[in-house]
């Protein structure tokens, strides 16, 4: 009988470690600006926007990648990108109690720089994406003249990407109003580095801003030694 006990304490403790949760947009939410979701335990969504800003009406919409996601919703100001401070418009902020894995709907336009920024504004790698065309596998990411990750067509898909006890994460699109499905995040698991500066961090090599090893050659914004600058 202890024994059983003990099973069901370690089977319950090894729950809560990677405890999961998931929150979908639904048809007929009002979104404004300020709104923080705090349905999934220990992360907190900030639904960012100018002040006083209502979000579009939601929108019925199959995520490719993911079915669990089955409407999204988007801010009526383009996502923009500001030097060391905040960004502004349509950004989706996340704030986790504990380290996991965090991965969110969205729909993200052709050839619109997606980002990931940490507390400090830094650029996060991705771990993994699924961002289909309507038909077909996963787009790569690829990078513009900017340096920013993009894909060629419009795809409602998913990005994980892993988060740190008592991190603050902006998920964006610059120059566009991304839509967004909704999210799950799973604490006490890691998908890999949590930010490219750490990956990049005095190895010697150069890193793009998806986190991929390039070469020498390679122009655009990069990460050598855990500095960024544009080659």
């Amino acid at each position: 009988m202890k024994k059983f006990f003990t099973l069901i304490a370690a089977v319950a403790m090894a729950a809560s470690m990677n405890a999961q949760g998931t929150y979908a947009v639904q048809e007929g939410d009002n979104v404004k600006a300020g709104d923080q979701i705090t349905s999934v335990e220990n992360i907190t969504l900030t639904y960012m926007e100018n002040d006083g800003t209502a979000y579009a009406a939601v929108k019925k919409q199959t995520n490719w990648a993911d079915a669990d996601f089955g409407a999204y919703v988007c801010g009526k100001n383009n996502g923009k990108l500001v030097s060391g401070a905040e960004p502004t418009g349509c950004v989706y902020k996340f704030e986790t109690a504990k380290a996991g894995s965090l991965t969110v709907g969205v729909q993200l336009n052709g050839n619109k720089g997606f980002h990931i920024l940490d507390a400090e504004f830094a650029e996060v790698a991705p771990a993994s994406y699924n961002l289909p065309a309507k038909d077909g596998d996963s787009q790569k990411f690829e990078q513009n003249e900017k340096g920013e990750n993009i894909i060629a067509e419009k795809s409602n898909g998913t990005v994980t990407f892993s988060v740190a006890e008592g991190g603050t994460y902006y998920v964006l699109a610059a120059g566009t109003k991304m839509g967004f499905f909704g999210f799950k995040y799973e604490a006490g698991t890691s998908t890999g580095i949590s930010s490219i500066e750490a990956a990049a961090k005095n190895d010697g090599k150069t890193y793009n801003m998806a986190g991929q090893q390039v070469s020498g050659s390679f122009k655009g914004l990069v990460i050598k030694n855990g500095k960024k600058f544009v080659k």
